[in-house]
């Protein structure tokens, strides 16, 4: 399964998603950015997408609640390894309350894999949060043999849209 991610402005990326409706693609905000999530078998019709793989998942993805993006940069010749340990550190993941759906995505043409959970909402993340279960520094120390990371991890936040009536 391919899973895609565009940024934009919210305006714009309302009109993908208008256009694309039958796709199934969410809208993400925060006060920053915006972005769309699509996953699909088949092409992404985005201009400029970044493109994963999909190489663990559970739940479904809604257009409801909290979204966290954890970026983890790893050099090519360290993914297997990588994925390995990684799976090993993220089952603790499946079973927290208000989880909705969790991703594990392989980048295609970059160097940052992507952590994505779906949460029912903000306070459910910020008590798994909390608990640093899956924290950058965690996920750094789990590779104590060499140096994996091609840069440093990072998460980002994201409400996903809700049109205001």
């Amino acid at each position: 399964m391919n899973f895609y991610i565009t940024s934009g402005t919210l305006s714009f990326l309302k009109i993908i998603q208008k256009k694309h409706h039958a796709a199934g693609i969410i809208l993400l905000n925060n006060p920053n950015t915006s972005m769309l999530l699509h996953e699909s078998s088949s092409k992404s019709f985005f201009q400029s997408p970044r493109t994963f793989e999909v190489i663990e998942q559970s739940g479904e993805l809604r257009q409801e609640g909290f979204f966290a993006l954890h970026h983890i940069p790893v050099s090519p010749e360290d993914r297997p390894s990588f994925e390995f340990d990684l799976k090993e550190a993220t089952n603790i993941i499946h079973q927290q309350p208000g989880l909705n759906a969790f991703r594990l995505l392989r980048p295609i043409s970059s160097d940052s894999y992507v952590v994505l959970t779906n949460w029912s909402k903000e306070q459910d993340y910020a008590r798994f949060d909390q608990a640093k279960l899956l924290t950058n520094k965690k996920l750094e120390s789990l590779f104590n043999t060499q140096v994996l990371f091609t840069g440093k991890p990072y998460t980002a936040t994201f409400y996903a849209y809700k049109e205001k009536k």
